[in-house]
């Protein structure tokens, strides 16, 4: 599919209460931002570069972005929004009555991440995640590098797997060079009958020394060069 000058208008707009250029016309906000949308406050919109059909809303959701169709972008003098603003849903957002969460995104950001890798879009991704399981992530990792997780529950223990794909060439294979990277802080939610008193690292052998808190484990992996497993129990 061929990428277009798209891009996707937040709701509600903020540009009225951002320092910059104004002409006047600025619509007045009428609501906070959803939690889905931290991070981008000081715009209003952002880049997409997909197509979107018309999407016709439900009266009980709420949409948190709309589609602006693509514009010429050569030559300069005519890269204007032909049509700035639509009522296309991009992300449409949903509270059951009893609680559950229902997130439908017509555009397919997931897809223009994995092709592009704009910072952006896996930011919005991630909180839409977080909002979705409401902030239920059984782990946090603190580091630099791209870091792959995996929980595996067995008796007795936890297994957590921790590869570094991180690389000159991230997110493009094969990886032709190992670039370690650390400390990762990782804070895992413990299994139930799982103390988190004992931690092995299986390819170190670093010795590490847990902190547990209210059923979560803390820790601290000092490198990891291609891959790292660590066994609590």
């Amino acid at each position: 599919m061929d990428t277009l000058h798209t891009y996707l208008r937040l709701s509600p707009e903020l540009r009225k209460s951002v320092d910059g250029p104004n002409t006047g016309m600025e619509p007045i906000p009428m609501r906070k931002r959803h939690p889905i949308l931290k991070g981008f406050e000081e715009t209003d919109l952002i880049s997409y570069g997909g197509n979107l059909g018309t999407v016709i809303a439900d009266s009980s959701s709420e949409v948190l972005m709309t589609f602006v169709p693509s514009f010429p972008i050569y030559p300069p003098e005519t890269a204007w929004m032909r049509e700035p603003k639509t009522d296309i849903p991009g992300l449409i957002l949903n509270t059951k009555t009893l609680g559950g969460r229902v997130a439908y995104m017509p555009a397919d950001l997931d897809r223009q991440f994995g092709r592009y890798n704009l910072p952006d879009h896996g930011d919005l991704i991630a909180n839409l995640v977080r909002w979705v399981a409401k902030e239920n992530i059984p782990i946090n990792l603190e580091c630099a590098g791209l870091i792959d997780c995996n929980i595996f529950n067995q008796k007795d223990r936890m297994v957590l797997h921790l590869v570094n794909l991180t690389s000159a060439g991230t997110w493009r294979q094969p990886v032709d060079e190992y670039i370690p990277v650390g400390p990762v802080k990782v804070k895992l939610k413990l299994s139930k009958d799982i103390r988190g008193k004992a931690l092995t690292l299986l390819v170190s052998g670093q010795k590490v020394t847990p902190t547990v808190l209210n059923g979560w484990v803390s820790f601290t992996v000092n490198s990891i060069t291609d891959h790292e497993v660590v066994i609590i129990s």
